[in-house]
């Protein structure tokens, strides 16, 4: 995450879970000017000893609760593991 996040959104939940062989570091960040939560995450894995990661950020979606941030950020990546495995 770039530094000019900083000012705009700080994070304020994280999670961490492993998914069919794939780490999933999932986050909220809230967004002082709109007063919603945003998600993003990191999805990392090996493969024949090769490290590799995908990063989902920037998403137009927007939630009250960091909660519901962060179930849809997990969901979305479960989904995007399934579709590339």
């Amino acid at each position: 995450m770039a530094a000019a996040w900083s000012h705009v959104n700080r994070i304020k939940k994280m999670a961490n879970l492993f998914y069919n062989d794939r780490l999933i570091i999932a986050y909220a960040a809230f967004q002082q000017s709109s007063k919603l939560w945003s998600a993003g995450a990191e999805i990392t894995w090996k493969t024949d000893g090769q490290r590799y990661s995908h990063t989902i950020e920037a998403l137009p979606d927007r939630f009250k609760t960091a909660e519901e941030a962060e179930r849809f950020i997990v969901n979305f990546a479960k989904s995007w593991i399934d579709a590339n495995r």
